[in-house]
């Protein structure tokens, strides 16, 4: 039983790894707001902080300290960071934001807010979030590590 569920591990690590890869778009990277909530807001109300989409972070790589520098890092840009602990492994070589909430704007800001486009839809209703960020290896090249002497 054990080998069949590795199995089902491996085979989802391959898929998730070949739909991002299957996202990505080349291009240059954009230009950063103070509030990455510009996209959300364009053409309507400023969104009050009880209103700001829930999103989790997940160390995926298992480096000490990482998720509390990215929470610390979105909260001061306007995300409402109510969950942060490890991801199920650690063996996520690239950073992945995960779309929960259906709303795909949401996920692109907080992708643009960390410097990556690994984007995917995994739509869940049971959830109160409207995204998920696993951290994964490739994390010094994220805006919140870029320049720290660690």
């Amino acid at each position: 039983m054990l080998a069949y569920g590795g199995s089902v591990v491996v085979v989802a690590a391959i898929v998730v790894i070949v739909v991002v890869v299957m996202m990505r778009t080349p291009g240059t990277e954009p230009e950063v707001t103070p509030d990455a909530f510009s996209l959300l807001e364009e053409g309507e109300e400023a969104l009050s902080p009880d209103q700001r989409p829930q999103i989790e972070i997940l160390n995926g790589c298992g480096v000490s300290g990482i998720a509390a520098r990215a929470h610390e890092f979105l909260r001061e840009r306007g995300f409402d960071v109510v969950n942060v602990e490890n991801a199920r492994g650690f063996d996520y070589e690239e950073t992945l934001v995960i779309d929960r909430g259906g709303d795909i704007r949401v996920a692109r800001a907080l992708a643009q807010a960390l410097g990556t486009e690994n984007i995917i839809r995994q739509v869940r209703p049971d959830l109160v979030l409207q995204a998920t960020v696993i951290l994964g290896r490739d994390y010094l090249e994220l805006r919140p590590y870029r320049n720290e002497s660690r």
